[in-house]
């Protein structure tokens, strides 16, 4: 009896003859595929246990990126090394208004942040203002008829003048021309017209003051020799500490200083250098007499070529540029046009698809524009050189 072939029907799932799936060897040659699998991972083991360590392959290098290159001309320029150092963003000088006036009580102030001019009130003691004029030298008596002659009364005729009320010559002389000038200042402000000053009712600045404190409280009670009134001048500037030993400044020298947003700059200029060196402030404060051990400095006052400091930054920090040594009338190039040579020296290369390098030695580099000075033979300005872009 013959034993029947065996059932070659596909069972469900299975696939039907002549297909396979996606990937497999084609017909019977998955079998063997998997079985050649097997004996990979097995020579693998094994290799493994003899001591031998199986790597990934090894990707393909990465290929650098492209450097962007632009050109740029050669100039012929003034360059600047320049040292940075913070500074202090403010108001030049410091002024405190005394009264001078008899006990009374304190009855008009100004607020801080007010600006007051020439012939404007600064505070009234029991109703009577004192009023502010220009001058450098503190009034020390009453003006009147009669009084010596002095710098005090030169001051007093200059104001009156700007403010309009011809007191005559401005001789130091308080004869009748300066009186009825003083006379026709009295009647327009409102003021019992006696043709006399008498002490503590103006008082001498050198400027406009902006007032940053004011003491004594509306109401309080205020007795000669008093600080009523606190202020600066309207000048911007940065007050800068130097340590000693460190950059040297001079005055008249033309520093950048760099806003608190870091992006812009302001020109200033040096106008006046400390003769004497003290501990840091904040030193001083924490370690005594000696600044903690810290380095003694300089006080530098610089002024900007600004009319105001933006409103919120004042004593802000900024950063001052010191100019420490100067190249003028030489031939520059960005940084970035220099290329290393072999040698350790430096070469620019002319534009063009062709360009020649031409081996330069560099000289002073001025970090506030990105150019280095250069020489070298074939250069001219105006010659245009390839610079690396980013």
């Amino acid at each position: 009896m013959s034993t029947p072939p065996p059932d070659s029907s596909p069972g469900p799932g299975s696939p039907s003859p002549g297909s396979r799936s996606p990937g497999s060897p084609p017909g019977g040659s998955r079998q063997r595929a998997l079985a050649l699998v097997a004996a990979g991972v097995a020579c693998a083991t094994a290799a493994g246990y003899a001591g031998h360590q199986v790597w990934p392959a090894a990707a393909p290098p990465a290929q650098p990126a492209a450097v962007q290159v632009s050109t740029a001309p050669v100039v012929r320029t003034d360059l600047a090394a320049r040292q940075v150092v913070a500074g202090t963003l403010g108001y030049q000088g410091a002024f405190s208004v005394v009264s001078q006036l008899g006990a009374g009580i304190l009855t008009a102030l100004p607020a801080p942040g007010d600006i007051i001019g020439r012939g404007q009130p600064l505070f009234a003691l029991s109703g009577q203002p004192v009023t502010l004029l220009y001058g450098g030298v503190p009034a020390w008596r009453t003006f009147a008829a009669g009084m010596p002659p002095g710098p005090d009364v030169r001051e007093l005729q200059r104001n009156l003048a700007a403010l309009g009320f011809s007191p005559g010559p401005a001789d130091g002389e308080f004869g009748w021309s300066t009186q009825l000038a003083v006379d026709r200042w009295q009647q327009a402000h409102g003021m019992t017209v006696t043709g006399t000053i008498p002490l503590g009712t103006v008082a001498f600045l050198p400027g406009p003051l902006r007032v940053t404190a004011t003491a004594p409280a509306l109401g309080a009670l205020v007795t000669p020799g008093t600080s009523v009134v606190s202020g600066t001048s309207l000048t911007s500037c940065v007050q800068v500490a130097l340590t000693v030993g460190g950059p040297a400044v001079r005055a008249g020298d033309q520093v950048l200083v760099t806003l608190p947003n870091g992006t812009t700059t302001v020109a200033g200029t040096v106008t006046a250098v400390g003769r004497v060196a003290t501990a840091p402030a904040a030193a001083a404060a924490a370690g005594g007499a000696s600044g903690g051990g810290q380095a003694a400095v300089i006080g530098v006052t610089i002024t900007l070529r600004t009319s105001a400091i933006p409103a919120g930054l004042d004593q802000a920090p900024v950063q001052v540029a010191i100019t420490q040594q100067r190249a003028d009338g030489v031939l520059a190039v960005p940084v970035t046009a220099l290329l290393a040579t072999a040698g350790g020296g430096y070469a620019i290369q002319a534009a063009g698809p062709h360009g020649r390098l031409i081996p330069v030695t560099t000289g002073l580099f001025d970090d506030a524009t990105g150019l280095v000075a250069v020489t070298g033979a074939g250069l001219t300005a105006g010659l245009r050189v390839a610079v690396a872009q980013g």
